[in-house]
């Protein structure tokens, strides 16, 4: 069966020089892009010193992960549990899919501690004991007790919003850091739950 090409793709055939053009173009843009979201990272991590918090900065993907000194290994350097702002550059760069920017607690590196998954689950549960109405927030579907049990879709930043974002870093920074400050409430909550099971090793 012989193939047949839509009208766009006859487009794109009349404009081969100039779609080529365009595609590296975007490609370049998204490099320029990671700069700025790695710029930012910067900026966010001077920030963080004065909040007694620590950022982890990946541009690619993009994400931001945020978390308190208090919540790292005693063994090692890396974080017991940690936030994650990311997804917050538009759809189309690097890998990004998701409809919104989101921000999710990570409790999978409580392994380190040698909590298995029951005792993750259990965590998850006290967590949210500890945290009370406040937790009803921080339900979604997507969340796994054993992983990451807590976890939010900022439904109200859109595309276009986002391009702003990665456009703008003053805004990217003012977005970034409200986004931590609210996750940062359940700090308290976080801290009690991760000294209990700390007193269990």
């Amino acid at each position: 069966m012989p193939t047949t090409y839509t009208d766009v793709d006859r487009l794109i055939l009349e404009r081969w020089d100039d779609t080529k053009g365009l595609l590296e173009a975007f490609e370049e843009l998204q490099d320029r892009m990671l700069d700025v979201i790695d710029d930012g990272g910067e900026r966010l991590k001077r920030w963080a010193e004065q909040h007694d918090c620590i950022i982890d900065v990946q541009a690619k993907e993009p994400s931001y992960h945020f978390y308190k000194e208090a919540w790292k290994n005693r063994r090692k350097d890396d974080a017991l549990v940690y936030f994650t702002l990311a997804d917050f550059a538009p759809v189309g760069y690097r890998k990004v899919k998701n409809d919104h920017p989101y921000v999710w607690l990570y409790t999978d590196n409580l392994q380190m501690m040698r909590m298995k998954e029951p005792d993750r689950v259990e965590f998850a549960r006290q967590l949210r004991a500890n945290l009370g109405d406040s937790a009803a927030r921080w339900s979604h579907p997507e969340t796994i007790d054993a992983d990451s049990p807590l976890g939010r879709y900022m439904t109200d930043v859109s595309d276009a919003d986002r391009v702003r974002l990665v456009a703008e870093p003053d805004e990217l920074l003012k977005f970034a850091t409200t986004a931590i400050e609210d996750a940062l409430l359940l700090s308290d909550a976080v801290n009690l739950t991760l000294e209990h099971f700390k007193a269990r090793e």
